[in-house]
């Protein structure tokens, strides 16, 4: 009986030891932290890619309004030319901008958007996974792209009068040069180029090659927009249209690295400069007092806020921080 009672008492002792080690290495496994994925290389030759695209879009232009200015110079030598050399660059400028601009601006569009379409569509598009419309477009994405319309429309009015508070002649001096592109006075240019296909080949360029060449650089997704959008600003080749063509590339950068899609960033691009060409019109016939163009541009920060807001709650964008 005596052994039968120790069998009895030793038999739990024995389980219970061989028990043991096995939950003490199931808890040790689960308190181990799980390994961290390998750190990508950063590519720096993809970053001095991302320049490349820039150039071409600026070449592209260059060289399709050549031909238009030859025939502009002809013009002006058949007719009566001033003297005054200066009197001649003005007189030149206007017989290209009447006669020549549409089909100048035209001209690089059609190009331009054959080459950024194709570059961007065999080396970004075509072996990687497609990003349909309805994974992209839903009401906080549409609300997002209407919040930073409306918002950076007023911020940049409300920067543009102090700005020409503080630099008077800089401002003037820029006015004078986009009346003097020839954008402002043509409607069919504004809406054709201004308005359809300028956005479209710009965020092609922009949003579409120089993004991709970027994300292959594999760096943070912060520096792929503030580099982005920089490189916007420098494609405008102006000071002040630089400045806030910048401002405007983050937040389309933002947009596309969260919605992966160059589709929302068009439509965006397109609803912006459609507002700042009409938009802008009616509310100058307001006549809103300067203080009041700073306080809806005061206000603006907080739709722009709201909207980063938006999007990073958004199910259809990234979930990873920009």
């Amino acid at each position: 009986m005596s052994e039968n009672n120790v069998d009895q008492q030793v038999q739990p002792v024995q389980t219970a030891q061989q028990v043991q080690p096995a939950e003490t290495i199931q808890q040790a496994q689960e308190a181990q932290p799980a390994a961290a994925a390998p750190k990508k290389r950063v590519r720096v030759g993809f970053i001095f890619l991302s320049i490349v695209p820039v150039a071409a879009l600026i070449g592209i232009q260059s060289v399709t309004q050549i031909p238009f200015l030859i025939k502009a110079i002809f013009d002006l030598n058949s007719g009566a030319a001033s003297g005054d050399p200066f009197a001649v660059g003005e007189e030149l400028l206007e017989i290209f901008n009447t006669r020549y601009a549409v089909y100048a601006y035209l001209l690089y569009a059609v190009i331009g958007l054959i080459v950024f379409g194709l570059w961007y569509y065999l080396g970004f598009v075509k072996k990687n996974p497609k990003v349909r419309i309805k994974e992209v477009f839903g009401v906080k994405s549409i609300l997002a792209v209407i919040g930073v319309v409306i918002g950076l429309q007023f911020l940049i009015n409300a920067a543009f009068v102090i700005a020409f508070w503080v630099f008077p002649d800089t401002m003037n001096n820029y006015v004078e040069l986009m009346k003097a592109s020839g954008l402002m006075d043509n409607p069919l240019i504004t809406i054709l180029y201004g308005i359809l296909l300028g956005p479209v080949l710009e965020e092609l360029c922009l949003r579409g090659v120089c993004f991709g060449f970027l994300e292959k650089s594999n760096i943070k997704p912060f520096f792929i927009i503030l580099i982005s959008g920089i490189l916007f600003g420098i494609m405008h080749m102006n000071l002040v249209q630089g400045i806030y063509a910048s401002v405007l590339g983050f937040f389309l950068g933002f947009l596309r690295y969260k919605y992966r899609s160059l589709k929302i960033t068009v439509a965006a691009h397109i609803l912006f400069n459609l507002m700042g060409t009409y938009g802008d019109q009616l509310i100058s016939e307001l006549n809103l007092p300067e203080g009041g163009t700073l306080i809806l541009g005061g206000l603006s920060l907080f739709v722009l806020a709201f909207t980063v807001i938006l999007v990073n709650g958004d199910n259809k964008a990234r979930k990873e921080p920009a």
